[in-house]
């Protein structure tokens, strides 16, 4: 048994999404029927939402599954502010700089943005407003609605309750435009210089640091990490001198103003800013493009419309990571921390998901669920080169060394599915880890995968629902005891993987795989929230006792646990008798929150292959809240509510940053692939021609196969298509954005 394989998924009754929000004291807002296409299926939209049960219930029986809409504003009390992604990441930034969505309810939205949930402020008309804060910040108050989770495609990013509207945001929303803010965009420009560049460098330059001094309130870090990005890959191309550019970004960056209400500029934080976004930028080289002269102007609009993202890989708007996710203790906080405090470019994320992995292994074969999952897990941190992904590796091999348990490390690479069955034989928990694991991926997943490599994925597949059973090997043809090969089993085996890859590869790997297969649904996708975090002097420090310790106390097992013969806690060729961890008394309620919330994502997404993503969440939260107990006491663990909480919130997260690069990248067929990076690309680029479209893509597709998805995305509305006229003489270029609500 192993799993939800003993799940009669028949006769499960599969709860209304709606139903999950009935408590104790009834539905805790009005809500309202909406279609997938977010309109409201009732006569008078939101007007007609309710919060009495019975009321719900006749207006959502018209439309099983139907995503819930629920007013904004004085009628249900709840002002929401929205985060849009569909023009960049500007709006996300804004949020994270000022950590919003750790103060209040947050919401995470099927496009990849965010839904802040406040108090609606008493006598306070608050009312919708767009992109009055600043671009892709949007409001929604009296006369407004929001699609609320469990909602498919809308998720509680965090467990908070909503909080008041701060004082600052309040003011904002309610006052008329600062006479500040609507002079200094007067401010004389700085003079062009005719040295320590190229004219097209410096031209850039003049114009940076004028959009830095200009930049109006609430886009000001924006613009300095936005200004300085660009400046630093000009400087990285030749295009610029060195000192010259930074010089005149400090001096700009030093020059804006501080906006009133607001704590002050610090001289020091915008020098750090700068700094940081000018080095990320320097290490991704720009040289302007020489196109042939049609008659258009592509270096002006460029220049004012390239987005701080374009020189580096897109970073995922969904990794934002709760601050509960990261609340851990026992084995796996010592270990994040030492991995945090020993690394050049630390990766908390990436530590935690080495981490649970270390344990994972470490585990295996001495402990289980009361349901009989064991703590096999495969995870994978997807990070940029260069960006801190390989350390994390390095520490588990340095303390698996230490403790002398090497024995439980496989190799970094597998050959064959055959390779696979016989290291498990020889020992039957492993940790693989794997580098690159998204060309690892691609290469058995992928439509070229050869058969051995194929192989491994079957393998991979079977051993990740195997652990309490028994995986037989292979029938030879001579199997006598003199000459002969005996078949080979393996009982119990406990196959970790620990991987990482870059961005492009592993959005590559997952646009060629078929996501219905399963592989890729069981990973545990692990996204840090930036590439490059800010460089620190690592410590060079040896693996403390502690942490040597803690594993050596995970591999012993429960001190309460009698096996009948210890002897085959190791032993692949005999079944194993493992400690079994007993649930506390509120966890099993929180398992089963977490069970509707999976049925209610396999009943919404019925035929799609989202349906193989899903289906593994409750296994997962169960392992990892497993993880979690064994970490904090190994001779005693007690899976609590807590464990379990924490489980199924890092299981979710893991599940929506797949499905959301899912969504973006796998397609069917080619012609949808095409589709896609056209899109992306898009998105990346902010607003687009034809020329910066195939420029971005390099040469993944030929002109005609670009022409022909721009035109199935324009007809689709995925994407809106504008005339621009140059400033002289010359053909009108066409200029192509992201759709509304793409």
């Amino acid at each position: 048994m192993g799993n939800l394989d003993f799940i009669d998924w028949n006769k499960v009754t599969i709860p209304e999404p709606y139903e999950e929000l009935i408590g104790e004291m009834g539905i805790p807002y009005p809500i309202f029927p909406c279609g997938k296409n977010k309109a409201p299926l009732t006569p008078h939209g939101y007007k007609d939402a309710s919060s009495d049960p019975q009321r719900v219930k006749e207006m959502f029986k018209i439309s099983p599954g139907s995503r819930i809409g629920m007013p904004t504003g004085d009628a249900s009390g709840i002002f929401v502010v929205d985060i849009d992604v569909k023009d960049g990441n500007a709006a996300v930034d804004w949020m994270v700089a000022y950590d919003l969505h750790n103060h209040t309810k947050c919401v995470r939205t099927q496009s990849g943005g965010y839904h802040l949930w406040y108090q609606m402020p008493a006598g306070v008309p608050l009312r919708n407003t767009a992109s009055k804060i600043m671009r892709g910040v949007d409001t929604r108050g009296n006369g407004g609605y929001v699609l609320i989770p469990p909602s498919d495609g809308y998720s509680e990013w965090n467990n908070l309750e909503p909080a008041p509207l701060p004082d600052w945001l309040l003011a904002e929303l309610t006052s008329q435009p600062d006479p500040v803010q609507a002079n200094h965009s007067h401010m004389p420009a700085a003079p062009r210089r005719d040295h320590g560049g190229t004219p097209y460098g410096l031209k850039a330059l003049a114009e940076e640091c004028q959009a830095i001094r200009t930049a109006p309130f609430g886009q000001q870090e924006h613009t300095l990490n936005a200004s300085a990005l660009k400046i630093g890959a000009l400087v990285g191309g030749d295009e610029i001198e060195e000192g010259l550019a930074l010089s005149d970004l400090l001096s700009a960056g030093r020059s804006i103003p501080s906006q009133p209400g607001r704590p002050a500029w610090q001289p020091k934080e915008i020098d750090s800013k700068i700094r940081r976004a000018f080095q990320d930028g320097m290490r991704n080289p720009r040289k302007p493009d020489r196109l042939p002269d049609d008659g258009v102007d592509y270096a002006a609009p460029f220049l004012e419309k390239i987005d701080n993202r374009a020189n580096l890989p897109e970073r995922n708007v969904g990794a934002l990571i709760p601050n509960s996710i990261m609340d851990v203790d026992g084995f796996l906080a010592d270990f994040v921390n030492y991995t945090t405090r020993t690394a050049r470019r630390p990766q908390p994320f990436a530590a935690l998901s080495a981490a649970i992995s270390l344990v994972s292994a470490l585990a295996g074969r001495k402990y289980r669920s009361p349901s009989d999952l064991w703590t096999n897990l495969y995870t994978v941190s997807v990070i940029d080169s260069s960006g801190g992904k390989d350390h994390a590796r390095k520490v588990i091999k340095r303390l698996l060394t230490a403790a002398g348990l090497m024995s439980y490390l496989g190799g970094e690479d597998i050959a064959s599915g055959t390779a696979l069955h016989t290291s498990l034989r020889i020992h039957p928990c492993k940790l693989f880890v794997l580098d690159e694991c998204g060309d690892f991926l691609k290469g058995i997943l992928g439509p070229k995968a050869s058969a051995h490599k194929q192989q491994i994925a079957r393998r991979l597949k079977e051993l990740y629902t195997a652990s309490g059973d028994v995986v037989l090997g292979t029938e030879y043809a001579d199997q006598s005891e003199k000459n002969g090969r005996p078949r080979e089993d393996v009982y119990n085996p406990i196959a970790t993987i620990c991987g990482t890859s870059t961005p492009a590869q592993f959005w590559d790997a997952v646009a060629g795989a078929s996501l219905a297969d399963g592989l890729m649904g069981r990973f545990l996708v692990f996204i840090p929230q930036e590439n490059y975090p800010p460089l620190q002097d690592g410590e060079i420090l040896s693996i403390p006792d502690d942490l040597i310790n803690g594993a050596k106390a995970i591999v012993a097992g429960s001190q309460k646990h009698q096996p009948h013969n210890l002897r085959n806690l190791m032993n692949a060729s005999e079944a194993a008798d493992p400690y079994t961890v007993p649930f506390a008394a509120q966890a099993g309620p929180e398992k089963s929150r977490i069970e509707r919330r999976q049925e209610t994502l396999l009943k919404q997404n019925e035929g799609t292959y989202i349906t193989s993503l899903a289906g593994r969440i409750v296994e997962n939260a169960v392992k990892l809240a497993m993880i979690r107990a064994i970490s904090r006491c190994p001779h005693d663990p007690i899976i609590t509510q807590q464990d379990m909480a924490w489980g199924g919130e890092l299981s979710l997260h893991c599940f929506d940053a797949l499905r959301s690069g899912a969504e973006r990248y796998a397609a069917d067929n080619e012609g949808q692939a095409r589709m896609k990076m056209v899109k992306e690309a898009i998105r990346t680029l902010g607003a687009a021609t034809k020329t910066t479209i195939y420029r971005h893509i390099g040469g993944k597709m030929s002109i005609k196969e670009r022409d022909e998805a721009i035109s199935a995305l324009v007809e689709g509305h995925w994407i809106t298509v504008e005339e621009k006229k140059p400033m002289g003489a010359g053909r009108p270029s066409q200029v192509f954005r992201i759709a509304q609500g793409n």
